[in-house]
């Protein structure tokens, strides 16, 4: 019996991170299939989400695993977060 192994993903790094903030605020067409498939959220799967997700940055250019999408996403809603909080203290 043969072993498999899993392929090891390279990490995440900034340079990643960057990118896909990037494309997200830049790319109208990436924006207009989010906001429509958000529109579909009540009648998907988290599963059906993040496969009809992955196919919209796939087309807008970035390849991305499942995995890396939530980390991704986790990533830059801290940042968001994080800024909402530095303006606050400026204000």
């Amino acid at each position: 019996m043969k072993w498999f192994r899993k392929k090891k993903k390279a990490p995440l790094h900034f340079e990643d991170a960057a990118r896909f903030n990037w494309v997200l605020d830049t790319n109208q067409e990436l924006q207009e299939g989010m906001t429509r498939l958000a529109e579909q959220f009540p009648r998907l799967t988290e599963e059906s989400y993040t496969r009809k997700a992955l196919k919209l940055f796939r087309k807008a250019g970035l390849e991305l695993s499942a995995e890396d999408l939530k980390m991704l996403l986790a990533l830059r809603r801290g940042t968001d977060q994080m800024l909402l909080r530095k303006e606050r203290e400026d204000e």
